[in-house]
């Protein structure tokens, strides 16, 4: 098991956010194929993909492939190139994001997104940029 603690994240565009007490995110990723054994790690039709637990209880499956994750192509300067950690870092950075700098009406705001947002409120500063 790895982990993030964001204190402060930050996106190309200036937004920032700081977290007190810090986040973490402790989390795994996996290939579909496990390289050893050949057995199946997870169910999904996606080549690889991570399991993060954020330290309030939340978790979430993200996929780390270009054809599943469309922030690989530029968000915060991630490229196919990226390491799965980097992909995985940025996008919860974008999540986070989104989850305080969107409006709840947006057609792409989620449970996700509300929950993230309910459960670090008291503890997030947010300073966006317009």
């Amino acid at each position: 098991m790895q982990k993030f603690v964001f204190e402060f994240i930050k996106e190309n565009n200036g937004n920032e956010i700081y977290f007190n007490p810090p986040l973490t995110i402790e989390y795994s990723i996996y290939k579909k194929i496990d390289e050893e054994t050949g057995k199946e790690n997870y169910p999904e039709d996606i080549p690889v993909m991570a399991y993060a637990t954020f330290d309030f209880g939340l978790e979430v499956h993200i996929p780390l492939d270009i054809d599943h994750n469309w922030l690989i192509n530029g968000y915060n300067g991630l490229t196919k190139e990226s390491s799965f950690d980097d992909i995985l870092m940025n996008t919860i950075i974008f999540d986070l994001f989104h989850a305080f700098c969107h409006i709840p009406e947006d057609p792409n705001y989620s449970h996700y997104n509300w929950a993230l947002k309910g459960w670090l409120k008291e503890r997030a500063t947010v300073k966006e940029l317009y």
